[in-house]
């Protein structure tokens, strides 16, 4: 990757004695964007050499996104090989790419780390990738953890293994089996915080997989100090090594002035939502893992229409009714840059599948969700979104259901109804969450504090 500067987003410095942090994160985007978001955060605040290491698809892959900004002179990327399945058929077999991750990334990571010149003095690894912590006490060096997901999926994980090392699992989740670990939320039922239509042998593989961070420096996690207060309070008093929330990490700095010297917002899709009236577009993304059916594709993009509200629509592989679709109607495209997106004035509501990135992005922008989760952590966001912070409709209710038409009208159409009182609340209730979100990330917020404290205390390995 070519380097390149980058604006300031601290006005203030920290002094700290050069030194190298190699961060790994894993290979998927909804833990490498948040992961190079981390650095580049830090890049600008200390004198350092940051190493991102990514296996050669995910290089191709994020050099293939012409309007991403070119990355700080001091963050460098090394590639491993391609030993796992390809980004696009991940979602076909996840178990088996989960596997892969675990067994086939080890020996090349270990290869880059001791090629890196100079060494690593510091891993920040994800959450998901175990074997980090014995690579890391093989060299002396501290390991430090990021978790990408929500706090209730962390915490969720952690009871379901210390259910299952206790014997105490039910045969399934959708009888009574409740806990009341977690206060304040509008369900304490197993099955509403844990991964939904996901096997007890993948669920043991992630809980006890990324139990590896009791002997790590240090957590980070990607939310902020205000959104899961009685989660977090109850991580803590759980474990002993030292928590921090970072969050979101999502490109806000790169917001303004504007990352591309060829300026994305003469982009048509910028020139389409300058002519729309405000608050009038229903953005529309599902990811870029999982795939739909046709039919299911073919609802959507009937139920967009007959609403009558116009949408700007990110289809990365099919194009459906585009001979449908005009400026009257829509705008489809195949990739576009989600938070200027959500932050753009025309924008009134997010159709979403619910990823955490997205999740975190729609709040930093004040954006009302309607939630359609496809797979692992996108069930128990929708809860969070929809029963705990009402900020957000729920446009499934279980992963068999496919949704009619007729549906997803009067869902948009409720959403994007600025009369309707429950519509209202949930505007009245983002902008809270906005204001508490982006205070967060300001210069002197809880997320840059808690970035300055985890620093200081890392820095004490390189002095």
């Amino acid at each position: 990757m070519d380097s390149g500067d980058l604006p300031n987003p601290i006005s203030r410095t920290i002094s700290y004695r050069s030194s190298h942090i190699v961060s790994i994160p894993y290979p998927g985007r909804g833990h490498i964007n948040p992961m190079i978001n981390l650095c580049r955060l830090l890049s600008p605040r200390i004198d350092l050499t940051i190493t991102i290491i990514l296996t050669e698809e995910w290089i191709k892959l994020i050099s293939s996104d012409s309007s991403s900004p070119n990355l700080p002179d001091n963050i460098k990327v090394r590639s491993i090989p391609n030993v796992l399945p390809s980004e696009r058929t991940r979602g076909n077999n996840y178990t088996e790419f989960f596997e892969a991750v675990m067994s086939k990334m080890t020996d090349p990571v270990q290869r880059v780390l001791n090629e890196l010149n100079p060494p690593a003095d510091i891993v920040v690894a994800d959450a998901l990738l175990p074997w980090i912590v014995d690579i890391c006490k093989q060299r002396n060096v501290p390991a430090v953890s990021l978790w990408t997901e929500s706090a209730s999926i962390f915490f969720a994980l952690y009871k379901f293994d210390r259910l299952d090392a206790a014997g105490r699992l039910p045969d399934d989740f959708s009888g009574d089996e409740t806990l009341s670990y977690l206060p304040n939320v509008s369900s304490t039922h197993i099955a509403n915080l844990l991964p939904n239509a996901t096997t007890f042998d993948l669920l043991r593989a992630f809980s006890r997989d990324y139990y590896w961070f009791h002997p790590a420096h240090s957590l980070l996690t990607t939310s902020f100090d205000k959104l899961e207060i009685s989660v977090m309070e109850k991580i803590r008093s759980e474990f002993s090594i030292p928590i921090y929330q970072i969050g979101p990490l999502i490109p806000h700095n790169l917001l303004s002035p504007s990352p591309n010297p060829t300026n994305p917002d003469s982009s048509p899709y910028f020139s389409w939502l300058d002519s729309q009236p405000n608050s009038s577009v229903l953005y529309v993304s599902l990811g870029s893992f999982l795939s739909i059916s046709d039919h299911q594709m073919e609802e959507i993009a009937m139920g967009l229409i007959q609403s009558k509200v116009k949408f700007l629509w990110v289809l990365r592989d099919k194009l459906f009714c585009v001979d449908k679709v005009d400026e009257d109607t829509g705008f489809i495209l195949p990739w576009c840059d989600q938070l200027r997106v959500l932050c753009h004035s025309s924008v009134g509501g997010f159709l979403t599948h619910c990823g955490w990135n997205s999740t975190l992005e729609a709040i930093y922008a004040g954006v009302p969700m309607i939630t359609y989760p496809l797979f692992w952590d996108q069930q128990p966001n929708t809860k969070l979104v929809v029963d705990d912070w009402k900020i957000g409709l729920r446009l499934k209710e279980n992963d068999e259901e496919t949704v009619k038409r007729e549906m997803i009208v009067k869902k948009v159409k409720k959403l994007m109804d600025f009369d309707d009182e429950e519509s209202k609340g949930m505007r009245e209730r983002i902008a809270r969450f906005k204001e508490v979100c982006q205070a967060a990330l300001e210069v002197g917020g809880s997320s840059q504090q808690n970035l300055d404290e985890f620093l200081q205390q890392v820095s004490k390995r390189f002095n």
